[in-house]
């Protein structure tokens, strides 16, 4: 694997060695993410498995040029950050809205220490927080209409908590700080009856963040938001791979 195609992978044009560990660069970093490679969970609807060995997370985003689901794109974005001299580590959350793929299936997220500061990092989750939020501060952040805040909870763990057009704080979703490794959850994709289970049950969903806005292909429609200019219209099943190419550079 090479570092340099993975920061070009992500619209990052430095050096490897000119990149030094500090939160303004991990702020760079994740945003270019999240503008660059889409939430995407095709391989759900091809039944094609997913793989948690990085080798093929990195042939999958970065040669190929798919987006990936969580544990594709924040396991590539965890060893990135590592290559780079971050002290960074995978964690689990749990998601409270179960509507889009169910209850059993766990979250995989970053936990970033930058001067004996954690910080939450996430760069798969859809429409979420787009900057590292540390897990001892009061700060509040707004992307896509959406305010964010990390809300320590009773039990230890903690919560990132959204807030979307002022209509109250909900719980995105819960997370713990301990170290998780990807033998952790390679039994979500190993066990054959949990991956049909999840592969029958997601719909097709894929999701890129614009600089001020995002564009979503559902099924059959596609949303596309920029600052005030929202529109919404439908797909055939025969076009979805030239809106796949047009929209998201991507060539299956």
């Amino acid at each position: 694997m090479e570092i340099g195609k993975i920061l070009k992978r992500i619209g990052i044009d430095d050096e490897a060695s000119s990149i030094n560990p500090t939160f303004e660069n991990l702020k760079k970093l994740q945003e270019s993410y999240i503008l660059n490679v889409p939430y995407e969970n095709l391989d759900f609807i091809f039944k094609k498995e997913f793989s948690v060995n990085i080798l093929k997370i990195y042939e999958k985003i970065v040669c190929n040029n798919r987006g990936g689901i969580c544990y594709e794109s924040n396991t590539l974005f965890v060893y990135l950050l590592k290559y780079l001299g971050y002290d960074a580590k995978m964690i689990f959350a749990k998601v409270e809205d179960t509507s889009y793929i169910g209850a059993n299936y766990p979250h995989l997220a970053l936990l970033v220490t930058i001067d004996n500061k954690d910080y939450l990092v996430d760069v798969a989750n859809g429409r979420n927080v787009r900057v590292p939020l540390a897990l001892d501060e009061d700060t509040i952040v707004e992307s896509e209409d959406i305010q964010y805040q990390i809300q320590a909870c009773a039990n230890g763990e903690y919560a990132l908590m959204y807030n979307y057009k002022s209509k109250g704080w909900q719980v995105r979703y819960q997370f713990s700080t301990k170290k998780k490794s990807v033998k952790d959850f390679s039994c979500v994709f190993e066990d054959k009856k949990n991956y049909e289970q999840f592969s029958s049950y997601a719909p097709l969903l894929v999701t890129k963040a614009l600089k001020d806005g995002r564009i979503t292909l559902t099924n059959d429609m596609i949303t596309y938001k920029e600052n005030s200019d929202k529109r919404v219209w439908g797909i055939s099943l025969e076009n979805r791979a030239e809106v796949l190419r047009d929209y998201f550079n991507i060539q299956l």
